[in-house]
């Protein structure tokens, strides 16, 4: 009886303690950066079957690679046009970078603590085309001219908590007031000036709405307003955490156009008139269900635009005007910039914070580390085993069923040495 309760007893514990799968990736995933696509390709410990598919687009089968056929490595390859891959161009180094996020999954149904997330980045160089030709003329005296390079400057996009100078955030909660911040660095002084443009808000599964038009002029003020340009090379606005209806993930993008600046001239800066509300434009994407439309807002796809105005005649009047040039971007000038947060949803302030207080704390510790824009729990390590409620329910029937047996054995002890008196 003792024997069967004691097996009893190690069953129970057996089922308590989480069994993690016993697989995993192996070193680092290949990449290959193809013409028109991102091939990946991953080393598992043991034969694969599970999953591998783009961050957010689980359900979309263009997206979404499995694998049931025993074998140790697997991989996917995305096509540029595809599966939100992101583009954006960069002016030092000169190019575009191809980014996108891609998820291993090694269980059918659930996301376990052996699956990893990758961001991948491949970077495609523009090539510098030389022209040269030849001509012979006579002897004439040579003149040495020595030129210097001027690199191009380097340029992000931020979002910081509360004002420009609080800190970078990478999630928040819905009404919390942030600071978008854009920046160029540059070794130069008075050498370059900047525009923000064409700002988009996406949620990483295909909606995607204009906040910020092709002259870098605010389109919604409860949005985003217009933006403010402290120095030559930087620009920033305060706006408020908002989020896409069931989605968290916001991703930013906007395209920063760089001039050269004219000696003892400002920098040419948008003209913007006082931006009105509900005027975003949607460039992709369904109206989420029951939600109006905007009813300013203007639908991209299908949209006719409307005919110019006819130019009127130049007065001397209108070109002293002009003092700040009128703002005209090169297209070789212009690079992508990115930002990217989640947003919790509508909540008491204290507990939205109390939240972001704790996270903070799991940072410092070393018991969380932010991936990308999501929030990934590092696992328990060593000893450490993951107990479910409904374990911890067993644990507990286990216990009361082992303190049974015990206090039967002594009860019929007792009995025992009560009958032999």
């Amino acid at each position: 009886m003792v024997l069967q309760r004691l097996v009893v007893w190690s069953l129970c514990l057996a089922t308590v303690a989480a069994i993690p799968i016993d697989n995993g990736v192996e070193g680092d995933p290949e990449i290959e950066c193809g013409p028109t696509s991102i091939t990946v390709n991953f080393n598992t410990r043991n034969p694969f079957e599970g999953h591998i598919y783009v961050k957010g687009l689980f359900s979309d089968p263009e997206c979404r690679r499995e694998e049931t056929g025993g074998r140790s490595v697997a991989g996917i390859e995305l096509p540029f046009d595809t599966c939100n891959v992101q583009r954006t161009r960069s002016l030092n180094p000169r190019g575009i970078f191809v980014t996108t996020t891609v998820v291993v999954s090694f269980h059918p149904q659930f996301i376990t603590k052996v699956d990893r997330m990758y961001k991948l980045q491949c970077f495609y160089m523009e090539a510098d085309k030389t022209v040269s030709a030849e001509l012979s003329v006579s002897d004439l005296t040579t003149v040495g001219v020595e030129t210097t390079i001027v690199p191009m400057p380097i340029c992000r996009y931020e979002l910081h908590e509360g004002g420009p100078d609080g800190p970078l955030i990478k999630f928040g909660f819905v009404g919390q007031q942030i600071y978008h911040r854009w920046v160029c660095d540059t070794e130069t002084q008075d050498t370059y000036c900047m525009v923000v443009n064409s700002c988009t808000v996406d949620d990483g599964q295909g909606e995607k709405i204009k906040i910020l038009d092709e002259k870098g002029c605010a389109l919604d003020k409860f949005v985003l307003n217009n933006l403010e340009y402290p120095t030559d090379l930087s620009a920033g606005q305060e706006a408020h955490i908002y989020k896409f209806a069931d989605r968290p993930d916001l991703f930013y993008q906007c395209q920063i156009a760089i001039t050269i600046k004219e000696p003892n001239a400002e920098c040419a800066r948008p003209e913007c008139a006082e931006p009105e509300g509900f005027n975003t434009i949607r460039l992709s994407g369904e109206v989420a269900p029951g939600a109006p439309n905007p009813p300013h807002g203007v639908e991209a796809q299908g949209a006719e635009e409307a005919p110019e105005a006819p130019e009127a005649a130049e007065t001397p009047e209108s070109r002293r005007r002009r003092g700040k040039r009128e703002v005209g971007f090169d297209q070789s000038n212009v690079m992508d910039v990115r930002a990217e947060m989640s947003a919790i949803n509508i909540m008491d302030e204290d507990e939205a914070k109390n939240i972001q207080e704790s996270i903070r704390k799991r940072e410092a510790d070393g018991q969380m580390a932010p991936s990308g824009h999501q929030i990934v729990y590092r696992t328990l390590g060593g000893d450490g085993a993951c107990v479910s409620p409904m374990s911890i329910a067993l644990l507990v029937f286990c216990g009361f069923s082992l303190l049974g047996t015990f206090m039967a054995i002594k009860l019929a002890s007792a009995r025992s040495k009560f009958d032999k008196e």
